[in-house]
């Protein structure tokens, strides 16, 4: 008789997607803390990023690249918040704001080449609000 796991059993197994994940989640984090606690300012070392946003938007002005660049450097942090949607939706939209308004308020108060913008604290809530809520919803639609 082939044997069953226990539900204990199963509650200590992580698949190996499970893992993946995790270390992703936390491969991520690390980055992002770098890039927003990065003493000096990173438009200096995005060239790349921002020949490539201009390149593919072209009447695009250095404010909007920014913008841009913000939100997409956020949309893996609303992935991280969107397990929360379902019953704490309040929790991510105070998170997806409080987050990058103590970041904006440690770079200026922490570091003085950097510059704290509230397009920054947006654009970064914007991004995080945006890809928390498509998980969800493509979760929500997977469920049915």
């Amino acid at each position: 008789m082939p044997s069953v796991a226990s539900p204990s059993e199963d509650r200590r197994t992580v698949t190996t997607v499970a893992r993946l994940g995790i270390v992703a989640a936390a491969i991520y984090l690390v980055v992002l803390a770098v890039i927003l606690l990065w003493p000096d300012h990173l438009d200096r070392h995005a060239d790349l990023a921002f020949r490539l946003a201009f390149r593919l938007f072209p009447s695009a002005n250095g404010r909007e690249v920014d913008f841009g660049l913000n939100v997409l450097l956020f949309l893996p942090f609303g992935s991280l918040l969107a397990p929360l949607v379902p019953r704490h939706a309040w929790a991510v939209l105070v998170i997806a704001w409080v987050v990058p308004m103590l970041v904006e308020i440690a770079q200026g108060l922490l570091l003085p080449a950097r510059v704290s913008s509230i397009f920054d604290v947006v654009a970064n809530a914007a991004g995080s609000l945006t890809a928390a809520l498509l998980v969800a919803s493509v979760r929500q639609r997977l469920n049915r």
